[in-house]
């Protein structure tokens, strides 16, 4: 056994598990059957917990320090005393009790997060590949692209990410013309931050063997200009034919980065991911579970070409151990905003002379639907990226024709079936109640919100769209899943939580908020990165709470996120202490404070939680990371 104490125990259970003594007999008390994502938080008005006991991978009992060791006496035939642990993290072994106790040294203790959207493939490469995310013009992107390919032997591909046109001096999209000039002797292949659009040169092109005379494949395009001549910008669907032929590193290269992604993940206090990048994702953690180097719980999501594969190996969304879970099928319904290819109902204002621009409909409402019926039927649960509001709409359109395939599903394989959008992050009004009447989850990123304010002027006011609408999707009773969507944004969830609460800029700018009435609590932010995906993965009896029976997933950090205290704020940030409700319960604070004193006091918790440091990431109950 191992004693976490002398720590501050968030435990985010339901309020008639939190309420209960300490007991090994206990199992998890369930939230919510209707909406278990919106189970109330445990009170934090009262005095928190300061030990957690754990026997293998699970959790024996929370409660004090003292009830805790009563407990573990009662599973022992001797008791003794204990001796000094010294230091934060320091072990202690309790002879007698054969049981260790960690000092948590007055710290916090939270429910690991998980991350409800992440690429742990594509994540990994951009730690080694080109970073082009501070460049602030096409000739200061273009010099960074010339330094790298003068690191490497010619003809070796120059790969990176992270361009965005819509932060440059010059906001124009850039052509191959100024690589071609500069870099004539590489390939060069830069995908644009949202990574949806890539940036070739002439070399890079003509290794895919595509010209003037190729045709542009169904969702998606390759740019030209006015004589048709191609300016290097490969966008949406297209990507796959320029990206096939650049060379992928070998699978120990490829286990090795992602040993190291792992290892970033852990510190930030993630301790599980639902990862979205298919085969290759699947391939690294099962190297990395068979060398028993895995240290994080991983739901892995397919792509629509492995579907034959995975129907004929019987994989099944809910199957797998409690490390490596079978996710769903991911499908694509349209773009990115940042590219201009998000599915929109009202046209993007015109950009270097582009025509009439809705966006990319990478599928239509019939091929998503097929693709669907053939997933869901074979047991598979879907998950449809969809950003524009157009898209949301169809993509629902398509849940809705699914729900009796869907009910069949879960009938035959005696399993949910909890369907999702990816990002949802424009909705038409009338869109938002059929998420809760569908039972579709909305699968949401709130670093998008504040890396997309330089971007919502390209968003028509008139369609009164609601965007990034987190809360109004909560008070209409869906499922709210929180990610990162990395390497797009940071793993890291406290900026996360940062940005829902403030849906202002990292920097901490109060002027830059955008509509401040959507702002969540910090402990709300905390429930959709824990609850969550343990939700969408079917794993709400077993994690994204701290209590009895429940898996042994937490971290100890340095900053209390549920509490403002010394911060300028007398309140508690939590919905029950600090947020006024409708007759539904549902919360909706008018002036968009949270329950603060004032919009300083909001942003000082904010900033105090972006810049939270993990001291420990305990995963199955034993100690992955330390600081």
């Amino acid at each position: 056994m191992r004693l976490f104490s002398n720590a501050v125990v968030r435990t985010f259970a339901p309020q008639a598990a939190s309420n209960t003594p300490a007991s090994t007999a206990a199992g998890p008390s369930a939230p919510n059957a209707d909406n278990p994502a919106a189970a109330p938080t445990s009170d934090l008005t009262q005095p928190a917990p300061d030990a957690i006991l754990v026997d293998g991978e699970t959790i024996v009992a929370v409660g004090t320090r003292a009830e805790l060791l009563d407990i573990a006496a009662a599973e022992s035939s001797t008791t003794a005393a204990l001796a000094s642990a010294g230091g934060v993290g320091a072990t202690t072994v309790i002879p007698g009790l054969e049981i260790d106790e960690i000092d948590c040294n007055g710290q916090v203790i939270l429910p690991g997060f998980v991350d409800g959207h992440i690429h742990s493939i594509m994540y990994a490469d951009s730690l080694t590949d080109l970073d082009l995310s501070q460049t602030k013009s096409l000739a200061e992107a273009v010099a960074a692209i010339r330094e790298r390919a003068d690191s490497l032997p010619v003809g070796t591909w120059v790969v990176g990410s992270g361009w965005d046109l819509n932060k440059w001096e010059d906001p124009s999209y850039p052509d191959r013309t100024l690589l071609d000039a500069e870099v004539p002797d590489h390939p060069v292949a830069m995908w644009s931050l949202d990574l949806h659009t890539l940036w070739a040169n002439a070399h890079a092109l003509e290794i895919a063997g595509i010209d003037e005379a190729t045709p542009d494949p169904s969702g998606g395009s390759f740019v030209r200009d006015d004589d048709g001549q191609l300016t290097g910008l490969v966008r949406e669907d297209a990507t796959d034919l320029v990206a096939r032929f650049i060379p992928e590193p070998s699978r120990e290269e490829q286990v090795k980065r992602l040993a190291t992604t792992q290892e970033l993940f852990l510190s930030q206090g993630l301790t599980g991911i639902h990862d979205f990048d298919g085969i290759a994702a699947t391939l690294g953690w099962n190297d990395l579970h068979e060398a028993g180097r895995q240290d994080m719980r991983v739901t892995l999501f397919l792509r629509s070409p492995e579907v034959p594969w995975a129907i004929e190996t019987g994989w099944h969304t809910g199957d797998g151990d409690d490390w490596l879970q079978c996710g769903g099928l991911k499908l694509f319904s349209d773009g990115a905003l940042g590219s201009h290819t998000s599915h929109m109902s009202s046209p993007f204002p015109e950009t270097d002379g582009e025509t009439e621009n809705f966006g990319i409909a990478q599928m239509t409402e019939d091929e998503l639907f097929e693709q669907a019926h053939i997933a869901t039927e074979a047991g598979i649960s879907v998950a449809i990226h969809a950003i524009g509001d157009q898209a949301n709409h169809h993509v629902l359109e398509v849940f809705d024709r699914l729900r009796d395939i869907t009910r069949a599903a879960e009938e035959k394989f005696d399993r949910p079936m909890r369907h999702r959008v990816e990002h949802a992050q424009f909705i038409q009004p009338a869109d938002v109640a059929r998420f809760a009447e569908l039972g579709v989850l909305a699968s949401m990123q709130p670093r998008h919100c504040i890396s997309d304010l330089h971007l919502l002027h390209l968003i028509d006011e008139s369609a009164q769209l609601a965007a990034y609408a987190w809360p109004d999707l909560l008070d209409a009773g869906a499922h709210v899943v929180f990610g990162s969507d990395g390497p797009v944004e940071p793993a890291n969830p406290f900026a996360a939580i940062y940005a829902a609460m403030t849906r202002a800029n990292i920097s901490g700018e109060a002027s830059t908020t955008f509509q401040p009435h959507r702002r969540l609590s910090a402990v709300e932010a905390i429930r959709l990165h824990i609850q969550g995906p343990a939700f969408a993965a079917g794993l709400e009896d077993r994690r994204g709470y701290l209590a009895p029976g429940m898996d042994a997933d937490f971290i100890l950090v340095d900053t209390d996120p549920c509490a403002a205290d010394g911060l300028g704020s007398e309140a508690l940030t939590t919905e029950a202490a600090t947020q006024p409700t409708d007759s539904n319960g549902s919360h909706k604070p008018a002036d968009g404070l949270l329950g603060y004193d004032s919009e300083e006091a909001l942003f000082a918790h904010a900033e105090a939680i972006r810049d939270t440091r993990v001291v420990l990431t305990v995963v199955g109950g034993e100690i992955k990371y330390r600081a």
